[in-house]
């Protein structure tokens, strides 16, 4: 504590003496990342550091505005949208083209939803939902032409979905509908977006510098991007920072015009200018393993985790109030359960902590109960189980929390930590075969977004969870409640309680990020749907 004061107050002394070269000197912005992007393809994108890669190349349909409500962007306006709510007619700019002068067509937008969708090309990306034939497409079942989302012109594109979903112009903001050219992407064949050189943009920027491996790369003015005289920066730079020291120094040296900061250095900079704070929907979750993935493709009840009193003892054995307040210094919010407060109101105006309820809690006695149960089905005195975290500054912490915490309120279980980057994190959960990842989910347009992710089928079950009863309320969300909001929410709480119910996961905290933001950037968003928290596609430095 007294080293992080003393690194504290010299950074104090100095705040107000940063000089930022890039506003001063040239359209250059210098920008942050937390972790190495694992994908440039805006198709295959799951995660939010690769959310983040992709935003200043894409070219999606619509871009959310502050209060998260869809602004058209390569779309001309808002979707016709059919009486039964379930097709939708958009139409697109006829002055869009890419960086090397060709158009942008309405096939562009098909050809990439398809990929989403077409077994071939592999993607993990969760965020396409609700459109016609989409499993049966991904299952091989149909070809990719039957996906109910067609070209009508070179500048209508028609998008049909199974049932209505009340938030789909909001997922229209994604950036998976931004257009990929069909030819330069087959010519490239398997090297599509492993580098910049197999990448077209159709965005206000042009990636360069970036080969799948680096921690800095830039993105370049696209002269050609259809609103190219409304884009401030000839230059934006990204720069991979994960040590908390290291980004500050580099900030307060004028060296990055915007770093995230740790919970640790949030109350120090409140007052200032250049602090941001965003209410996030991010839920932090320890998420666990349920089946392994084996060799042959098989699935088999993980050891220990399998068990559901081991699952429900690291469920109420952890303090969630300490970790956001006392770990985290009241940079989050205690969880209330699987979907966030805040993506959505009842019919009747409550909140889902009213309307829920809180349904994690610290409960030392039932979570010992619990594990005595569980150690005895076992039939071992101990168990081990090791947790993988990513090796940033937040996630260490939390995880060496965690770690502390679960052997001391729980004895017979020990933890073994494991900080990694970020990308090998996701491949260990995607391979489906760890004991527990410190994982989450940030907001994704539709509350049923939290409970789909450990629906039977669904990609990132990472748990490899199997329940008829989730399949069948996941079904109802997606299939047949409609703009039934009364039903909906009804469905969206018996998800939620029955992977509380089963502790399928274990929902820690609910983020508020902060940020140091050169105060003289303007015209940057920040909200807290969809992969990325800053779109900086029209920020600029005041005159």
């Amino acid at each position: 504590m007294k080293r992080l004061l003393s690194v504290v107050l010299a950074l104090t002394l100095v705040l107000g003496a940063v000089s930022f070269a890039s506003a001063e000197e040239s359209k250059v912005l210098h920008w942050f990342i937390s972790g190495e992007i694992t994908t440039m393809d805006t198709t295959k994108v799951y995660d939010t550091i690769s959310g983040e890669g992709v935003f200043l190349i894409a070219d999606p349909l619509y871009r959310l505005d502050q209060n998260a409500d869809p602004q058209p962007n390569l779309a001309v306006a808002l979707p016709e949208i059919s009486e039964d709510g379930t097709v939708y007619t958009i139409t697109i700019r006829d002055d869009a083209k890419y960086a090397n002068g060709d158009p942008v067509k309405a096939e562009d937008v098909v050809y990439a939803v398809q990929r989403v969708f077409d077994p071939a090309v592999g993607s993990q990306n969760s965020s396409v939902t609700g459109i016609k034939n989409r499993l049966a497409v991904r299952a091989g079942e149909l070809p990719v032409e039957e996906l109910g989302v067609r070209a009508l012109s070179d500048t209508v594109l028609e998008i049909t979905l199974e049932a209505a979903d009340p938030y789909f112009t909001k997922k229209l903001a994604d950036t998976s509908y931004s257009p990929i050219p069909k030819a330069f992407a087959e010519e490239q064949g398997e090297n599509y977006a492993l580098s910049a050189d197999a990448l077209l943009s159709a965005g206000p920027f042009v990636l360069t510098g970036w080969t799948g491996t680096e921690i800095s790369w830039s993105y370049v003015k696209n002269p050609n991007y259809w609103d190219a005289e409304n884009v401030y920066f000839d230059e934006i730079v990204y720069q991979v920072v994960k040590d908390q020291n290291t980004a500050l120094n580099l900030y307060e040296a004028g060296q990055l015009d915007g770093v995230n900061i740790s919970s640790d250095f949030i109350p120090l900079y409140e007052g200032q200018d250049d602090l941001t704070k965003i209410s996030t929907l991010r839920m932090t979750n320890l998420e666990q393993n349920i089946n392994q993935l084996q060799g042959d493709g098989s699935y088999t009840p993980h050891p220990v985790l399998s068990n559901e009193n081991i699952r429900k003892a690291l469920l109420f054995g952890i303090d969630r109030e300490e970790l956001c307040n006392e770990v985290l210094n009241g940079a989050a919010a205690p969880a209330v359960g699987v979907i966030p407060n805040g993506i959505a109101s009842a019919p009747d105006g409550k909140s889902v902590a009213e309307s829920f309820g809180v349904l994690v809690n610290f409960d030392l006695e039932a979570a010992r109960e619990y594990l005595a149960k569980g150690l005895e089905e076992l039939g071992q005195d101990s168990v081990t189980l090791r947790l993988v975290t990513s090796d940033t500054d937040e996630s260490i912490k939390i995880g060496t929390y965690l770690q502390s915490e679960i052997q001391e309120n729980l004895p017979g279980i020990v933890i073994d930590l494991a900080n990694v980057p970020s990308s090998v994190r996701f491949a260990e959960m995607m391979g489906y075969n760890f004991d527990l990842a410190l994982g989450g989910w940030t907001g994704d347009y539709d509350p049923t977004s939290y409970p789909n992710q450990f629906e039977t089928s669904y990609e990132h079950n990472h748990a490899k969870w199997v329940s008829e009863e989730l399949t069948g309320l996941i079904s109802a969300l997606n299939n047949e409640d409609g703009n039934d909001f009364e039903a909906r929410w009804e469905h969206l709480k018996a998800a939620n309680e029955y992977l509380i119910d089963n502790a399928v996961v274990i929902p820690l905290e609910q983020a508020v990020n902060g940020y140091l933001i050169n105060p003289a950037l303007t015209g940057f968003v920040t909200h807290q749907l969809g992969y990325s928290v800053f779109d900086l596609s029209r920020a600029a430095f005041a005159e």
